[in-house]
């Protein structure tokens, strides 16, 4: 089983509705496990409370950055993989296409639209 990410705090920097799913992604994070999130997106269905999906960019310890500052890394109650080794996941926006085009693929949402609430 895959260990969800501990997010103590954080803050919203985008909210998307996506089919059936409300998707918010967090900046600016303070997690309570030992990974060093630069965002996270949290894919929740409706009518749940805890996410089915979590796409993350993690900041990597310098001694593994030879690839990339940042981790590309999918989280589910299934898997837990590193997708991508590339600086460009510390940008908002690059995540932010990349991570819905990560969750509408893994949630079977290639027919939905992703509209932005925020």
């Amino acid at each position: 089983m895959s260990v969800f990410p501990k997010i103590q705090t954080a803050i919203p920097q985008r909210r998307f509705q996506y089919g059936d799913f409300a998707v918010t992604v967090l900046g600016e994070i303070e997690s309570g496990d030992a990974r060093d999130y630069r965002f996270v997106a949290a894919f929740v269905k409706e009518g749940e409370a805890q996410p089915r999906l979590f796409v993350v960019s993690e900041h990597l310890p310098p001694g593994e950055r030879s690839q990339g500052s940042h981790a590309l890394r999918v989280i589910n109650s299934a898997m837990e993989q590193v997708m991508d080794v590339d600086g460009r996941w510390a940008r908002l926006e690059e995540f932010t296409d990349q991570a819905l085009q990560m969750g509408s693929q893994m949630l079977g949402l290639e027919q939905e639209t992703a509209f932005p609430l925020m």
